[in-house]
């Protein structure tokens, strides 16, 4: 098939029902996640689904296997599946964006886990500004792609910027244009290139020194936030 016949909705409803028809009463919750979610898709994206049991047995990881390998545009699935009680106790400065960013398809996540509070907010903002600082040093020096690497490294710029609106103003804003329009100054520079940044592959070099410059600026001034 063409990518161009791809319908999110109708790829949802298959796997849907091949997941119930799997599982049984050891499926508790079916999500997505991502770009699809966002509907920031393109026909590039993947399908970030989030699949939730009861128990999670390597039986059923081969079953969930067998069951992507049966989907159409199988190469477009994405994500993470769980048993309920590793989500339960999973790190809640590793769930912000996972909780607010996962849409029901079936089943309720909130009555699976509690959102994050804001400490554990803060916690995961600080945790993923010290790895993308590192990431950026580390692939300035090291890396022979710069260009792929310094367009990934902006990617992630936008899940911190969602997580500082969110501790600052109490709101979640899913989307990168609506983001963007809350942003000033450096913040809203950064999130710009990180909505464009496909251009960063194509960038001369002075260009990319210049947008490396200023992912490194940004990211230490959020350290003494």
């Amino acid at each position: 098939m063409a990518k161009s016949d791809f319908e999110i909705s109708v790829w949802l409803d298959e796997i849907e029902s091949k997941l119930k028809t799997a599982f049984k009463d050891n499926l508790i919750f079916i999500g997505l996640q991502g770009s699809y979610n966002r509907n920031e898709a393109d026909e590039n994206s993947d399908i970030d689904l989030v699949v939730i049991l009861k128990h999670l047995s390597i039986k059923d990881l081969q079953e969930y296997k067998s069951i992507i390998e049966g989907m159409p545009f199988k190469e477009k699935a994405c994500g993470f599946i769980s048993g309920e009680k590793e989500i339960k106790n999973w790190s809640k400065e590793d769930l912000f964006q996972f909780f607010y960013d996962t849409r029901n398809i079936y089943g309720k996540l909130e009555e699976i886990i509690t959102p994050p509070t804001n400490t554990d907010v803060k916690k995961s903002i600080k945790q993923s500004l010290e790895t993308l600082y590192h990431s950026a040093i580390h692939s300035y020096l090291h890396s022979s792609d710069f260009r792929q690497v310094l367009e990934e490294l902006y990617k992630q710029t936008f899940f911190i910027l969602q997580a500082e609106y969110f501790v600052t103003h109490n709101e979640y804003i899913k989307t990168k244009n609506e983001l963007l329009s809350k942003l000033t100054s450096l913040d809203k520079s950064i999130l710009e290139t990180c909505i464009n940044r496909q251009n960063i592959l194509n960038a001369d070099e002075n260009k990319t020194e210049n947008l490396f410059i200023q992912l490194v600026d940004w990211l230490q001034s959020q350290f003494i936030k």
